[in-house]
């Protein structure tokens, strides 16, 4: 059965396994321990984490400013990846965004990325573009993509 329970800083080694393994290097989206780390002291951060038998499997990360959320990651092991858990976590990030009051979620995705698919699917509209956000290995800079979800 997978569960989304709300992680802390103990939970970042599980965080970077799962991140190291969902997050091609190729595209210089994965963030660091040391980025998690910092990150999360701040008390506007939180991290969610999908379990499976308490093995953690996936994991959304996100902040807040005053109404507003923002998607910084979500991720999911490759052999759980189509089992639904990334939607399970982005809902339940919007499940406790409105609660919290929030009236819209923010996220960038890589242009090119699937997930952009994911995104329209769930409701988010793009509103804007950053020209060559990412950094790769093979010197191709892609766009990345803003998008917003209203509640």
């Amino acid at each position: 059965m997978i569960r989304i329970i709300e992680g802390d800083a103990r939970n970042i080694s599980a965080v970077m396994s799962v991140m190291n393994d969902a997050f091609d290097p190729r595209f210089g989206e994965a963030w660091t321990a040391a980025q998690l780390s910092s990150t999360l002291v701040l008390p506007d951060c939180r991290v969610l984490l999908a379990t499976i038998e308490e093995s953690v499997c996936g994991f959304a990360f996100g902040r807040w400013v005053l109404d507003h959320e923002e998607l910084l990651m979500i991720g999911v092991m490759r052999q759980f990846q189509g089992q639904r858990i990334g939607k399970m976590l982005l809902s339940e990030t919007v499940n406790r965004a409105r609660g919290a009051g929030r009236t819209k979620l923010f996220l960038e995705v890589r242009d090119g990325n699937n997930a952009c698919d994911f995104y329209l699917k769930f409701g988010f509209l793009r509103i804007g573009r950053r020209k060559n956000y990412y950094k790769n290995a093979d010197d191709i800079n892609p766009d990345a993509i803003t998008m917003e979800l209203n509640f």
